[in-house]
C-alpha cells in the first residue's frame, strides 16, 4: 500500500511534467496487499455486553397462586447427607465465612440501601460492601437473641432439607459504620470493631405482587402438597416461631430456578415457600410476645394441647398466621400422621454433637438464662421425643394421628378418636 501511496506521488509529479502514466505503474501486487495487512494494527475484538440478569419482580396476584399451589416446602429426603455434616464448619456447600471468621466491609447508607431509605422491622440491620463492592446484610447487637435463633434455626432446616436463608455467625470490622446504624448513622466511624454480628444470605428472589406481602400459614392450605405443608406448619410449632406473619415466609425462586418464557418474561421453574425470618422462636410465652433463645421458657412450652387428636401448641401473638381455622376449614393446629412422621425421621438424623455445635455456633450459651450448648442439644432431642410419642409413656402402641392427611373443614369434625 505504501508503494501505492509513492506511486500515486510520482505519477501527480511526473503528471505535471507532462509524462504518461498508466494504471500498470499504479498496480500493487498480492503480496504487497498481505504485507500492508500484516503491518496494520489489528481491529478491536467486537463487545459482547453481558446478559441481563432475569429478575422476576412484581407478579399479578393470580401468578402468586399458582406459584403457591405448585410450591415446594422440602428438599427430597432422599438427597440429604444430614449425619455426614460437619457444624463446626457450617451446613452449606459452599462457605462464604467459617463461624467466627473476622469480615471486614464498608458501610451503605441507609439512603442508598432501601428503597424507602430505612429496612423493614424492628430487627438491628444494616447492609456492607465487601473489597469488590457486593452488598450484604448485616444484623447485630449484643443483647439480639434473634441472632441467635436466626443461626440455630436456619443451619438446623438446611440440615434436615427445609428450605432457609444462609446464615453465617461472624464478627466485623467496619471502619466508617456508624456505632449503632439503625438508631442513627451520624457518628460514621464509630463502630465497635470486630463485635459479634450474623450476615444473611438469601436463597432466591422473593416473588411478591406487592412488597413485603410473603405468604402466611393460613395460605398454606391452597398448596398441592399437602404433607409438606402440614410438616413446614408443624415445624413452626415445634420450634415456638410465633411471629409467623405473612412477611416473615416467603414465595421464593432461587437463582438457577429462574428462565425466560416464550415471551421472555423471567419466570419461577419451582417455587419454593420456606420460612424466612425465625427470629423469635426457641422461647415461650412473654407479656408482649413470645421469647427469643430463652432455655427455660422453651422448656416449660408444651408441644401439644391435645396429643390425642395431633393438635400441636403454639403460643400466637398478634404477629402469628396460624390463628385457630384456615379459609378452608382446617385447624391450623392440627397435623396428619404422614407429617408427623416426615418431621420424626429429619428432626431424629440429627445427633446429639451436631446440635451441640448447631447451639455453639448460634451462640446460644451466651444467652441469658445461661445453658450449655450439650443443655441446649438435650433439650431439643426431648422435644423430638415428644413428637415421637405424643402421649409420652402412655402412648399406645402403633398410634397414629387421626387423619393421614388433615382433611377441610377438620375443626368441625367430631372427636371420637381411638384413643
Amino acid at each position: 500500500m505504501k508503494k501505492f501511496i509513492f506511486a500515486v506521488i510520482l505519477a501527480g509529479a511526473a503528471g505535471s511534467a507532462g509524462a504518461a502514466v498508466t494504471f500498470e505503474d499504479l498496480a500493487v501486487s498480492a503480496a504487497d496487499l498481505r504485507l500492508d495487512a500484516a503491518n496494520a494494527a489489528p481491529a478491536a475484538a467486537p463487545v459482547t455486553p453481558e446478559p441481563a440478569k432475569l429478575k422476576i419482580g412484581t407478579i399479578s396476584k393470580a401468578e402468586r397462586r399458582d406459584y403457591i399451589t405448585r410450591a415446594q416446602t422440602w428438599r427430597p429426603e432422599s438427597s440429604l447427607k444430614t449425619d455426614a455434616l460437619d457444624f463446626k464448619t457450617g451446613p452449606y456447600e459452599k462457605m462464604k465465612y467459617a463461624p467466627e471468621e473476622l469480615v471486614t466491609c464498608s458501610y451503605v447508607p441507609m439512603a442508598e440501601a432501601y428503597d424507602e431509605g430505612r429496612p423493614n422491622g424492628t430487627t438491628r440491620k444494616f447492609k456492607c460492601a465487601d473489597k469488590k463492592g457486593k452488598q450484604f446484610k448485616v444484623k447485630y447487637g449484643a443483647d439480639n437473641g434473634e441472632l441467635m435463633t436466626e443461626v440455630a434455626s436456619s443451619w438446623i432446616l438446611t440440615a434436615i432439607g427445609a428450605y432457609a436463608d444462609r446464615m453465617y455467625p461472624v464478627r466485623l470490622n467496619c471502619p466508617d459504620c456508624p456505632s449503632d446504624p439503625f438508631k442513627d448513622e451520624s457518628d460514621r466511624g464509630a463502630w465497635q470493631q470486630g463485635q459479634m454480628v450474623v450476615i444473611e444470605d438469601k436463597i432466591g428472589e422473593r416473588m411478591e405482587y406487592k412488597p413485603n406481602s410473603g405468604i402466611g400459614f393460613d395460605e398454606f392450605h391452597l398448596m398441592t402438597d399437602r404433607v409438606g405443608a402440614e410438616a413446614l406448619s408443624g415445624l413452626a410449632h415445634f420450634l415456638g416461631n410465633s411471629d409467623n406473619k405473612a412477611p416473615n415466609q416467603a414465595i421464593a425462586c432461587q437463582k438457577g430456578d429462574v428462565a425466560p418464557d416464550a415471551s421472555g418474561r423471567a419466570v419461577c421453574l419451582n417455587p419454593i415457600a420456606y420460612m424466612q425470618d425465625l427470629g423469635i422462636s426457641f422461647g415461650g410465652r412473654t407479656i408482649y410476645h413470645n421469647s427469643r433463645m430463652n432455655f427455660d421458657k422453651w422448656k416449660k412450652e408444651k408441644l401439644w394441647d391435645d396429643p390425642r387428636a395431633c393438635v400441636m401448641h403454639l403460643s400466637a401473638t398478634h404477629t402469628s398466621s396460624i390463628t385457630g381455622i384456615d379459609p378452608s376449614g382446617r385447624d391450623m393446629h392440627q397435623i396428619g400422621e404422614q407429617a408427623r412422621q416426615t418431621l420424626v425421621r429429619r428432626l431424629s438424623a440429627l445427633s446429639r454433637a451436631q446440635l451441640t455445635d448447631i447451639f455453639t455456633a448460634a451462640r446460644a450459651p451466651l444467652r441469658e438464662p445461661r445453658h450449655s450448648a450439650e443443655e441446649w442439644a438435650d433439650l431439643f432431642l426431648e422435644k423430638v421425643e415428644k413428637l415421637r410419642s405424643p402421649m409420652g409413656a402412655k402412648t399406645p402402641p402403633g398410634f397414629a394421628c387421626p387423619y393421614q392427611t388433615v382433611p377441610p373443614n377438620s375443626a368441625q369434625q367430631p372427636s371420637d378418636f381411638p384413643y
